[in-house]
């Protein structure tokens, strides 16, 4: 998967302890706790400071939904509820990349397949424990 405008969140890293980071999303509320995927990458860069990353998650079953807007649920904290629009599919791979207040790559749960939903299509799910962001600015 390739690493692309598309499939980047823009965040602002607000803290970096212990293999995790917390990055908030600019223009809006959300403070998000991810597993740093970068290795430590992220946690090296200056707090306060934007950067573009690659966030990955994985669903414990989607479904499509037919009504609301996008959010990560909670707002603050670890993502655990997640709803987005389907921007692409990585049949191969198994994934989704959903805008969901940030682009975000979801693992299709197995019994799923990622080639089963189309772009455009809203969907909702829940989060396993431990997604992750990796900084792609070096």
């Amino acid at each position: 998967m390739p690493n692309t405008a598309k499939d980047a969140a823009r965040v602002v890293l607000e803290s970096a302890c212990d293999g995790r980071v917390v990055v908030s999303v600019p223009k809006s509320h959300y403070r998000i706790d991810f597993v740093d995927d970068s290795k430590g990458v992220c946690a090296r860069r200056e707090i306060g400071r934007p950067f573009n990353a690659i966030i990955h998650a994985s669903a414990l079953k989607m479904h499509r939904a037919s009504g609301g807007g996008t959010f990560i649920e909670p707002v603050d904290g670890h993502p655990r509820i997640v709803q987005g629009r389907i921007l692409a599919t990585d049949a191969t791979r198994n994934k989704t990349l959903v805008h969901a207040v940030v682009p975000i790559w979801i693992s299709v749960p197995q019994g799923q397949a990622a080639a089963d939903f189309t772009t455009g299509e809203l969907v909702n799910f829940y989060v396993e424990s431990g997604a992750s962001i990796a900084s792609i600015d070096g």
